[in-house]
């Protein structure tokens, strides 16, 4: 709600806005694909062991990778009229997602910082269920960011995992939501 209410001041306050839907299309999934491609190039990412608990390296790669979200998403806000309802609820979505995973995992960054970095794997299901309002399946979204995801991921028993740089990863999949195609 908050976004919505703060695009009409935007909006109206700053008429040198960028207004082209195709252009704010495209920008919204710029920025998804960077975070894609972000992770995926991620050595911390790549080499992590999901054997391991989770420590402070994979946390922060986390907090660099969602700050260049909302980073780019904050700056689609403040260049881009943004009139076109469908994405609109996108970048509500898109911003309060990022939002929740950096809460979650500013609050994840403090107590490995407590513990000094150590702890077992039941020591982070332990911390986990005792702090589920940080869990993922809390955090806010929107029905057009989640068939973003839908439509930017693959759809195969076999997957390939260098998908987000291959042929294949769909492109300009924002642009049949504008009226000016």
């Amino acid at each position: 709600m908050f976004l919505t209410l703060n695009f009409c001041s935007e909006q109206e306050s700053s008429p040198a806005k960028i207004n082209n839907c195709l252009e704010l299309a495209d920008a919204i999934e710029e920025v998804f694909d960077t975070i894609q491609i972000e992770a995926y190039e991620s050595e911390i990412y790549r080499t992590y062991s999901g054997l391991d608990a989770t420590k402070l390296d994979y946390v922060y790669e986390a907090l660099r990778i969602n700050k260049i979200g909302i980073d780019g998403l904050e700056k689609i806000i403040s260049e881009y009229e943004i009139n076109n309802e469908y994405l609109a609820g996108l970048i509500e979505g898109f911003y309060n997602n990022f939002e929740d995973s950096r809460e979650a995992n500013q609050a994840l960054e403090k107590h490995l910082k407590s513990i000094d970095n150590q702890w077992t794997i039941q020591d982070e299901v332990d911390w986990w269920e005792e702090n589920q309002q940080y869990s993922i399946k809390n955090w806010r979204d929107s029905e057009e960011y989640l068939q973003l995801m839908s439509e930017k991921s693959q759809n195969t028993l076999n997957p390939d995992p260098d998908f987000v740089i291959s042929d294949s990863y769909p492109k300009n999949v924002l642009r049949k939501h504008c009226d000016s195609l």
